[in-house]
């Protein structure tokens, strides 16, 4: 059972919620500053109250004005989160620059520039969290059936199907869909009209026949109306809205580093690395001691692996299974063929071959040190895409080009998501291109800040 929605009303409140937290932020940079003057680190000017009210009141007319400029009161729904907090990021910095300058073109010289930078730096926090907080909620309704919106589909039989599927692929966007496939029959306008009448919202697709006219119909009745130029799945690449001649157009750019973000990259994963060695250095002989006296074998696990531009690497593990864990999986071929059906990974607690020190390795990650080398002699990166083998290079299809365009690291998308938690390979190919498509530098520090807590609490290590 769905309950429709009412997103005029959300986003009147979500309009008069901003102009509170504005007013919030200025009673906080108040109170703040009244604190700094108690320790006299900060003087009130004479005549301070008048001028200080007027730039309240200036700062409220003038987000009214940039909201309005930019557009963010609409559905977010069919947003991801990342996308929409971008354009209130750019509104809000839009706004800064207008509430700075209305102190110079209202002649307010008893306004003090620190005041000013605490009300923005408060208001903006506030609202960037309220817009956060707003779609989480939203979103966790439309998981329970909740905040629905009709959606009508306009457009051939497989676009209209393709279509759906991407929708259906996505987070929860609130939208029961109706689909009207073009068929070419004769009543078939008349009959898609009648049913405009019912819906929230249409998607129209390129491929739609009329789509003018029945944008203009949908339009007239007030209803929301998304084109949509063309069914590419783009997701994998960094995109930028662009005009040509008049007509939107999306544009493309492949995730990849510059030459100076290159050598940043690679001097951080130098210094990172060399760091860690020296630190670990104990760990890793005492890890070295307790694997040779346990079990008999070497005392690192060596494996072929795919690096950048298609190259072979080898990788180095500490070894966590028994000498000859091959011919055990080669000997056994229902414990082979599990080996294959399940992503090249036995599952949890199945794995005849590893050790008793092993399984504590592969639960603390302290298995994967030994790749620090790695790190060091260039074949991989502390943040990257997973290394993997080369029979799993064609389970990427189409997008082997771009894993293959990236150092693949110690840790990334795939570590900080569940690792073997994660069963459908085509979600660990996504957060493989997801972190290809939006790398740099901060990505990958916070990647590296994420990665301690996934494993201190042991997630999907084993």
């Amino acid at each position: 059972m769905f309950t429709p929605s009412n997103d005029e009303d959300t986003l009147a409140f979500e309009k008069a919620f901003d102009l509170c937290c504005i007013l919030a932020g200025y009673c906080i940079a108040l109170t703040l500053v009244k604190w700094l003057s108690s320790h006299t680190l900060f003087v009130y000017p004479a005549s301070w109250q008048r001028q200080y009210s007027v730039l309240l009141f200036a700062a409220l007319l003038l987000w009214l004005a940039a909201s309005a400029h930019g557009s963010v009161y609409h559905s977010h729904r069919a947003e991801r989160i990342g996308f929409s907090l971008w354009q209130f990021g750019k509104t809000l910095a839009l706004w800064s620059l207008l509430t700075i300058g209305s102190v110079f073109l209202l002649n307010l010289p008893n306004v003090s520039r620190q005041f000013v930078f605490y009300v923005l730096t408060c208001s903006g926090s506030l609202i960037l969290a309220r817009q956060f907080v707003t779609i989480v909620a939203l979103r966790r309704l439309h998981r329970f059936g909740y905040n629905w919106r009709t959606a009508l589909i306009i457009g051939s039989r497989s676009g209209c199907e393709r279509f759906m599927a991407l929708l259906g692929n996505a987070y929860p966007m609130g939208y029961h869909i109706v689909a009207f496939p073009l068929d070419g029959e004769p009543d078939e306008t008349e009959r898609i009209l009648d049913a405009t009448e019912e819906v929230d919202e249409a998607f129209i697709l390129s491929d739609a026949q009329q789509g003018e006219t029945y944008a203009l119909d949908l339009l007239k009745k007030g209803k929301r109306v998304h084109v949509v130029p063309e069914l590419l799945d783009v997701r994998l690449f960094r995109q930028s809205l662009s005009d040509v001649a008049g007509i939107p157009v999306v544009s493309l750019l492949a995730g990849r580093l510059n030459k100076a973000q290159l050598v940043a990259k690679r001097l951080a994963d130098l210094t990172g690395a060399g760091l860690l060695m020296v630190l670990s250095s104990p760990l890793l002989a005492l890890t070295a001691l307790i694997i040779k006296c346990s079990s008999k074998g070497p005392v690192f696990f060596r494996q072929t692996r795919i690096g950048q531009k298609g190259e072979f690497i080898r990788i180095y593990k500490f070894r966590t299974m028994s000498a000859d864990a091959e011919e055990v999986l080669k000997k056994d071929p229902k414990l082979r063929e599990l080996y294959l059906s399940n992503n090249f990974k036995l599952p949890k607690g199945k794995d005849p071959r590893i050790t008793k020190i092993g399984a504590f390795l592969r639960a603390t990650s302290l298995d994967e040190l030994p790749q620090l080398f790695n790190v060091i002699n260039g074949d991989m990166s502390l943040v990257g895409p997973r290394p993997v083998v080369p029979a799993e290079v064609g389970k990427y299809g189409d997008c082997v080009q771009l894993l293959l365009s990236a150092k693949p690291g110690m840790t990334g998308h795939w570590q900080i998501n569940g690792r073997s938690e994660i069963e459908q390979y085509a979600r660990r190919v996504e957060l493989d291109m997801e972190y290809i498509r939006d790398q740099s530098l901060g990505k990958d520090i916070e990647i590296l800040l994420r990665t301690v807590p996934a494993v201190l609490l042991r997630k999907g290590a084993h």
